[in-house]
């Protein structure tokens, strides 16, 4: 009942008081019949109402019955089939009435009639009978009628197939209700009949009304206060679908004696003559209604309405309603149930098919655009109309949007924050919160959205919580209530109180503000769609803008946006395996480009190759190809009309001249030069690592002749190569020899300054060539499949400084150890792993294993596998030089790495341009969302370390904090890196 409805001079206590009375407790029964309540263990009368003896002829009292056997007073109608017990009272059904074929003995008393007439009254009667527990009630109705009357009835009965056709056409359900209605006075012959619908606030309405000959219809579009009906009535037309009232003014009979055996009172839920408490009967009166019928209409469970039935005269006999005829009113009832039910579902279905529709071509046009918020703007019109909204707001991530033609005050963030304000920050599951009545009070109104009467929010969690939410604007609506709905208060002879109810059901007009139109789930359920649509179309356009950008890093070079050395390879190979061999290989160097990063500063380096890419590009034609290899080497594919060195060395020339003209970097003027080795397929080589390799050949011999010049490779070249064996060979005795070393570089939390961890780095003191840096060996070794042994070394030895560690009662912290493809798919890693913790009795923990993105791209199943077990050990991994290779989402996801690390690439150049700050910022969102842990290589100022914590990347390693030290110096070096930083 709307609150503003209420009587404020009636108690809120008495009226609750009023609405739990226990109407099926009463312990009273209608007169024009009369109750039995039989013992079933016993099987003797326990219980009658008072009333029974004007119909028992002969009956001096009703305590006459009391504490016999039924068999003295009920017997089986003669003719009636046999049964293994003449009255099975055990077998009752609890939920419903049975008629019985039984008769009252009415010869126990009336000795002064005859037989022929003892019998003829007996037959007067039927017998309705139910189960309570261990409780029988039987309930003796009369069924003498008019001639006219039964004529009716079984002319009901013959034309009820068309009466079931009548219902089964009407389309919709306002058609339904008017035929419905029609239909049910006719069977009935009551003189008015109407179905009512509970609404969603308690109130009822009636929706349909029929009246017979002499009778106008006067409560249709009427409503009705939910205190009309209380809650403990709902709950009995929901077990008891058929209710009869004979006649309101005839007196109630009492139960004798008043209680059962044991002192309660007896359960007359389903009891088809149960008397109704004075308050109903008073409002009945005051309606004009002398007999009502009630059929409850339930759909899916629960109470939806009435169908209520009035007469202005009793339908006590001959003219009551007979066991057919109420199975027939009850039959009519199902059918409006099932049909309501699906005429409603039919409604529903037809409006949520229109929305999902439409849905689906706005998920269309967001996949085919991707701007969410331009295509928003260009559907909102339809959204709205379809939501019968008046504005529409999205919170998802940085996504935020509100539009509509609701009046908005304050910015779109001010309206996502209120409307935010009343989300559950507790869920973690998609909910909807529906509200029609914002305008009722100041507290529950919009401030942002002054119209807004009606706000439906859906939320969900994704990463954290989202929502979007639709506005109504208010609809002041004329309500026609049936009677002002205001009750008297009535003084009891007990000294009590109770609610009297209206005397005037006249018609009372109402104007209901503050109030939209209502919700329903159909646009819960809608919205919580466009939402979950929103949030897959934001994912998914931020992971293809992060594949995009991810994809252009592996393919090019970020500081000059050049093809990289993994991309040109690839286009390379193509070209060749295609069998295009007119083309000439071009590998560049700038001369002496390393003073000018001492010099000048990386900055202007940095300047220096972006000038010098943009003018071989000025050279180059659309069909060349040009990469940057990496620090100041370039490669160049020429395609010229056939293989000419002659046609190569003059376009080498052009190159020489375009470097010429000297660089402007900030004031300075640079002049440089190019060195140019050139290769030329098929003669040089027909794949791309031989064209490198003559190419490479080629430049070293143009840097030896004194630079600044261009030289294409002959064989006589490769005899330089011994040198590289040599090498070869010296490494491969490097470990035997205990030639390797291993240097420790700190890794810091950037929040608590501490040093964390440690990765262990190898050194190669050759024995004429002195200090060699991994740079220098390690892609020998990768070659000459030395990788693996010195891999072994480097994890024994990691291993027993740890165990040194231990020994000496220092920190523990975990050592990192890079690992090679190589060593990742040998077949025992993992158990040479196992044995040498075993063997030195170290904790798994103290060790983390750094694997490279081209190990998985290489082998994903069997590198995911090796992380995995190493994982199982307790042993965590690390993705090592992120950024640098296809860096592709999907292999994040399948593998069990549990560290991120930025290459020091990104860390040297975020401070400097805009675009590697965006992507090293990419790259530490990704990694947080995918809850794992970031470290930053490469940090060398203090900048750096202090954008990489505001950016929620909280460790670092670089030359800030501490060059690779031998273990002898590393706690001596944590230290000074500890107290520096807490300074």
């Amino acid at each position: 009942m709307n609150p503003d409805v209420r009587s404020d001079t009636i108690p809120a206590e008495l009226e609750q008081s009023c609405a739990r009375e226990p109407i099926h407790l009463l312990g009273t029964v209608q007169s024009y019949g009369f109750l039995m309540v039989v013992d079933l263990a016993s099987r003797c009368i326990i219980q009658v109402s008072a009333g029974i003896m004007p119909h028992w002829p002969g009956l001096e009292g009703a305590e006459a019955l009391l504490s016999r056997p039924l068999s003295d007073w009920v017997a089986p109608v003669e003719g009636a089939d046999s049964v293994a017990e003449p009255l099975d009272i055990a077998s009752l059904p609890e939920s419903h009435l049975v008629a019985l074929r039984w008769r009252p003995r009415f010869e126990q008393t009336a000795h002064a009639a005859g037989p022929g007439q003892v019998e003829s009254m007996a037959s007067q009667w039927e017998c309705l009978g139910h189960r309570r527990g261990e409780l029988a009630l039987l309930e003796w109705l009369p069924v003498n009628g008019c001639d006219d009357e039964v004529q009716r009835q079984n002319q009901v009965f013959a034309d009820f197939g068309e009466v079931i056709a009548r219902l089964r056409r009407a389309a919709g359900l306002d058609s339904f209700f008017d035929e419905c209605v029609k239909v049910i006075q006719e069977v009935c012959a009551f003189d008015r009949t109407m179905i009512y619908r509970f609404l969603p606030d308690g109130c009822g309405e009636v929706v349909a009304e029929h009246t017979g000959p002499g009778y106008d219809p006067k409560y249709v579009g009427l409503r009705f206060p939910a205190s009309d009906v209380p809650a403990q009535a709902r709950t009995l037309y929901l077990t008891n679908k058929l209710r009869v009232l004979a006649d309101v003014e005839a007196s109630m009979d009492a139960l004798v004696p008043p209680t059962l055996p044991g002192g309660e009172p007896l359960d007359q839920s389903h009891c088809i003559l149960r008397g109704l408490s004075p308050v109903h009967l008073s409002y009945l009166r005051n309606m004009g209604v002398r007999a009502t019928m009630t059929l409850s209409i339930v759909c899916e469970g629960k109470l939806w309405g009435l169908i209520a039935c009035h007469h202005h005269q009793p339908r006590t006999p001959p003219y009551q309603i007979r066991e057919g005829m109420r199975q027939v009113c009850e039959l009519l009832a199902e059918i409006a149930n099932m049909r309501i039910e699906a005429l409603s579902h039919l409604e529903t279905v037809h409006q949520r098919i229109t929305l999902d529709r439409l849905l689906n071509q706005f998920h269309q046009a967001l996949i085919q655009d991707g701007d969410i918020p331009s295509v928003l703007d260009v559907w909102l019109p339809r959204l709205l109309s379809a939501f019968n909204a008046s504005n529409l707001g999205v919170q998802i991530g940085t996504l935020a949007y509100v539009g509509g033609t609701g009046a908005r005050h304050g910015s779109t963030h001010q309206i996502l924050d209120e409307v935010g304000s009343r989300l559950d920050i507790q869920s973690r599951s998609p909910s909807v919160h529906m509200v029609d009545d914002l305008l009722t009070s100041e507290q529950r109104s919009l401030r942002f959205l002054p119209e807004a009467a009606g706000l439906l929010l859906a939320q969900r969690y994704a990463d954290d919580i989202i929502f979007c939410f639709l506005t109504r604007q208010e609809v002041v609506r004329e309500v026609r209530w049936g009677g002002q709905p205001a009750k008297e208060l009535v003084a009891l002879p007990d000294g009590q109180v109770r609610l009297e109810p209206r005397r005037s059901f006249a018609v009372w007009q109402q104007s209901v503000r503050g109030h939209s139109d209502r919700w329903h789930q159909m646009d819960a359920d809608a919205l919580q769609n466009l939402l979950r649509i929103l949030s897959e179309v934001d994912k998914l356009q931020s992971n293809r803008k992060m594949q995009e950008t991810l994809h252009w890093r592996a393919h090019h070079d970020h500081l000059t946006g050049l093809y990289n050395r993994r991309a040109m390879e690839d286009e390379v190979s193509r070209r060749l395996e295609d069998g295009q061999y007119n083309t000439a290989l071009m590998l560049l160097d700038l001369d002496h480009f390393k003073k000018i990063n001492d010099t000048y500063g990386h900055e202007t380096g940095d300047q220096v190759l972006q000038q010098l890419s943009l003018r071989l590009k000025a050279v180059m034609r659309e069909f060349d190809l040009l990469a940057r290899l990496g620090g100041d080497e370039f490669m160049l594919l020429l395609q010229i009309p056939h293989p000419s060195p002659a046609i190569a060395l003059t376009f080498a020339e052009r190159l020489h001249q375009a470097v010429a003209t000297p660089f402007a970097i900030n004031g300075q003027q640079l002049r440089l030069g190019i060195s140019v080795g050139i290769a030329i397929p098929p003669g040089h080589g027909r794949t791309v690592s031989e064209l490198l390799r003559h190419a490479d050949l080629a430049l070293y011999q143009a840097k030896s002749l004194g630079r600044s010049r261009s030289v294409v490779f002959e064989m006589a070249m490769a005899e330089n190569q011994l040198d590289y064996y040599l090498l070869e060979r010296d490494l491969n005795e490097a470990v035997d020899r205990n030639q390797l070393s291993l240097v420790f570089q700190p890794k810091v939390d950037l929040i608590t300054r501490k040093v964390v961890g440690l990765e262990a780095l190898v050194r190669w003191n050759h024995p004429t060539r002195g200090q060699n840096t991994p740079g220098a060996f390690i892609p020998i070794a990768e070659n000459s499949d030395q990788i693996i042994h010195i891999d072994r070394w480097v994890i024994r030895n990691t291993i027993a400084e740890q165990a040194r560690r231990h020994a000496s009662g220092l920190t523990m912290l975990p050592i990192a150890i890079n690992l090679s493809i190589a060593d990742i798919l040998s077949p025992n890693l993992v158990t040479y792993f196992t044995e040498l913790l075993k063997e030195y009795k170290v904790p798994a923990a103290a060790l983390e294993i750094e694997v490279t993105e081209s190990c998985f791209m290489r082998q994903l199943s069997q590198t995911q596998g090796v992380l995995r077990a190493l994982n199982e050990k307790g042993i965590s991994t690390t993705l090592d030089d992120f950024g640098t290779g296809f860096s592709s989402l999907s292999y994040l996801r399948q593998l069990p790495l549990q560290c991120l690390k930025i290459d020091q690439s990104f860390t040297a150049s975020m401070l400097e341009d805009a675009n590697a700050e965006k992507l090293t910022q990419a790259i530490v969102a990704m990694g947080n969302a995918l809850k794992m842990t970031i470290v930053a290589e490469g940090v060398e100022t203090r900048e750096q370390m202090h954008w990489l914590l505001a950016h929620g990347c909280h460790i670092g390693q670089g030359y800030y904090f501490s060059p690779p030290v031998p273990s002898e110096d590393v706690m001596q070096v944590i230290e000074r890196i500890e107290i520096r930083l807490a300074a």
